[in-house]
């Protein structure tokens, strides 16, 4: 490395939505850790309870919860209500919660399927992106929009079926809303990640090695890992830290663009 970075968000204020584990609660963690307020959310209360309690022991900023489901709209506006109520202004929101359909392909998918994947994993981002849009422009805050999207939404082939579809929606929600919002000052950016060490992935691995059976779930991630130029799966928080940079100040003039956090999985 050539450098160490650091950074500061004292007296900012930021939702990270599906911010209870994973790659969500790294970067709240990240946030309330640089003096950052951070509305934790998540759809179970007791995670969004816990989250709270543990990011409250070191954090200088303000740490509060709102059980939402950002599925449905409702809940999403009395999530943005909350932290403009809580903090007084939002300058920054991290679109972070997604489902995985459970089904991969596009032909057997039920139409329930492709409603769950874009409800939560594409809606929920425009939902969530227009409040705060709106609150910004009303009181003039110059503030930051972070998208997470992933390398499957890049690829034509390759499976994932409804989720990758829903991530291709999602870069480009990220263009055209990075395109209206800059003039006021707002920037929006995204995130793709690959292979990233989190729930998620270490269920998929602990399925595939029992269909498998010759190999163990820790096999299975190793070798996803060893796959990717670096050689090694990403970890939550070398995502969040990548966010953290396009929201400060050392990115100011970096608007519409997805940078890719994959250890070099967008070269495969």
């Amino acid at each position: 490395m050539t450098g160490k970075g650091m950074f500061d968000f004292t007296g900012e204020s930021a939702i990270v939505t599906g911010s209870t584990k994973g790659i969500g609660k790294a970067i709240a963690k990240s946030i309330a850790e640089a003096g950052g307020n951070v509305l934790i959310n998540s759809r179970t209360e007791t995670d969004v309870d816990n989250t709270v309690s543990e990011l409250n022991k070191k954090a200088e900023g303000d740490i509060i919860g709102k059980t939402a489901d950002v599925g449905e709209p409702a809940e999403i506006e009395a999530l943005v209500a909350k932290a403009i109520a809580s903090f007084g202004e939002v300058d920054l929101l991290v679109n972070n919660a997604a489902v995985w359909p459970g089904e991969s392909s596009m032909v057997s998918a039920e139409l329930s399927d492709w409603e769950l994947a874009m409800d939560v994993n594409v809606r929920s981002q425009f939902y969530c992106s227009k409040l705060v849009a709106e609150h910004m422009t009303e009181n003039g805050i110059s503030g930051s929009i972070v998208n997470l999207t992933s390398q499957t939404g890049d690829r034509r082939a390759g499976g994932r079926g409804l989720y990758g579809v829903s991530k291709t929606a999602i870069n480009g929600l990220t263009w055209k809303l990075a395109h209206e919002l800059a003039p006021h000052g707002i920037r929006v950016n995204g995130i793709s990640t690959a292979s990233t060490l989190t729930p998620q992935l270490r269920s998929e691995a602990e399925d595939a090695a029992r269909v498998d059976g010759s190999l163990s779930a820790q096999q299975v991630l190793d070798e996803l890992g060893q796959e990717k130029p670096i050689g090694r799966l990403g970890q939550p928080k070398e995502i969040a830290d990548a966010v953290m940079f396009l929201a400060s100040d050392r990115a100011e003039y970096i608007v519409g663009d997805i940078i890719r956090v994959s250890g070099g999985g967008n070269l495969q």
